[in-house]
């Protein structure tokens, strides 16, 4: 007789297209019924259908030689079962926001909040006008904040009369983050409910009104932060922010999953730190080079910006970046919008 175990031990044997890792170790086999000799397995990769061909055939490969005399039907889902109890986004949160972007990654280091301010700083260039911030940029890292020691900025919000909270207004940017409520040297030791709490309060009770344009600074990771917005915000789709270090790759691919399963569109791959230009214009790749591309074509989506080394991305306004930056950010903000749009 045949049991859901044999079978699963068996499918370890299938690694997903471009990783060393298998399969059942990314949860991707759903359903195993076993009857007898006879057993029904259904298997569910994520939102990118491109290896589905391949996985099934390697699957029922496997099955077949490591069973031969039993039946075994294997079938890829169009959607995750585990997605009929799921929580879902309220589609009236933010609603009129047009752009709502998550900027993320799969590890820390690689620059992502630096990201999320210089194109948010783009997008408010591209948008704003004077006195009519249009733009809004939510940290939503509660445990390691960046934003206002990034902007150089740590006004405190002002407060309604109905207590709401106002954002400042930091480089044309509606700004919220825990660092304007805490030191910088105050560890914030908060379990999971406490960081939910505090997003879901970012998005309820902060006077936001109707940008053009919402960016969310996600933690690294796959943690219950990005899961909270994930579920919690109807965002238009996340742009997944690499180094080209294999790891850092890697592990941005692997995260980026997260967005799969919860039916979050993969905006595109953004290479940070490509390359760094030398003063006599040759580039020097101090971390690599492919890797950006070999993630990008694992989640079959492109590489859409490649930014290279820049200490004025650190800079306290939009203006004091280097003009190649941000004619490198205002191309990525127009390019995002077009996905966005379906253009």
């Amino acid at each position: 007789m045949l049991s859901k175990e044999e079978i699963l031990k068996a499918l370890r044997a299938v690694n997903y297209p471009g990783y060393d890792r298998d399969i059942t170790a990314f949860g991707m086999v759903k359903y195993v019924k076993c009857d007898g000799d006879k057993a029904d397995v259904r298997i569910y990769t994520g939102t990118n259908k491109s290896h589905d061909a391949e996985i099934l055939k390697a699957a029922q490969e496997v099955l077949n030689k490591a069973f031969p005399d039993c039946e075994i039907s294997v079938m890829m889902l169009a959607e995750d079962p585990a997605k009929a109890n799921a929580p879902k986004p309220d589609k009236d949160t933010f609603k009129g926001v047009k752009y709502k972007i998550a900027v993320a990654s799969g590890k820390g280091g690689v620059g992502k909040s630096t990201v999320a301010i210089n194109l948010a700083r783009a997008f408010a260039k591209l948008l704003s006008k004077p006195n009519d911030p249009r733009v809004g940029l939510m940290d939503c890292d509660v445990h390691g904040p960046s934003a206002t020691i990034l902007l150089k900025d740590k006004t405190f919000p002002g407060i309604t009369p109905d207590e709401k909270i106002i954002p400042p207004v930091i480089d044309g940017i509606k700004v919220m983050s825990m660092g304007m409520l805490v030191a910088d040297d105050q560890p914030l030791i908060w379990r999971g409910a406490m960081v939910m709490g505090a997003l879901k309060q970012f998005v309820n009770e902060v006077q936001w009104g109707t940008p053009d344009v919402m960016i969310f600074d996600l933690p690294p990771g796959t943690g219950d932060a990005v899961l909270t917005v994930a579920q919690t915000i109807p965002l238009d789709g996340a742009l997944i922010v690499t180094t080209p270090n294999m790891l850092a790759s890697a592990t941005a691919a692997r995260g980026a999953k997260l967005f799969e399963k919860t039916d979050i569109k993969i905006l595109g791959v953004l290479e940070n730190m490509s390359y760094l230009e030398l003063p006599d214009g040759t580039k020097q790749f101090i971390f690599g080079r492919g890797a950006a591309q070999e993630a990008a074509k694992n989640l079959g989506v492109e590489v859409i910006a490649s930014v290279p080394v820049d200490v004025s991305l650190q800079a306290e306004s939009h203006e004091d970046v280097s003009d190649r930056s941000k004619s490198i950010f205002e191309d990525l903000a127009a390019k995002l919008m077009k996905i966005i749009d379906g253009k």
